[in-house]
């Protein structure tokens, strides 16, 4: 159930990033600026707002960029246009994260 939910978060996100979704939506993911280049900005990073509570910790504009910035480069690089191409890599990786070979 934890791996549908990922899942489902990772999409929504891919999709605002991609402008699909709603505005409201598009606002609440920001992309992190860094001062200077970095490696990990290749692979489109998402500021995490910080909270003070455990309830803060569950809210979208918190959750969302903190599993998407744990993704490894291969399922969220900027590359993938096709929303099924990225549905695809990230079934891959939460099944092989689920069940281990």
């Amino acid at each position: 159930m934890q791996y549908r939910i990922i899942f489902k978060m990772c999409t929504i996100a891919y999709q605002a990033l991609s402008s699909t979704q709603p505005a409201y939506l598009n606002s609440m993911l920001i992309p992190s600026r860094n001062s200077r280049q970095l490696r990990s900005t290749s692979s489109n990073p998402l500021y995490i707002p910080r909270v003070k509570t455990k309830a803060g910790t569950r809210a979208f504009s918190v959750a969302v960029p903190t599993v998407w910035n744990s993704l490894p480069a291969s399922v969220n690089q900027k590359v993938i246009n096709i929303i099924a191409s990225f549905r695809r890599r990230l079934k891959t990786y939460l099944f092989n994260a689920a069940y281990p070979p």
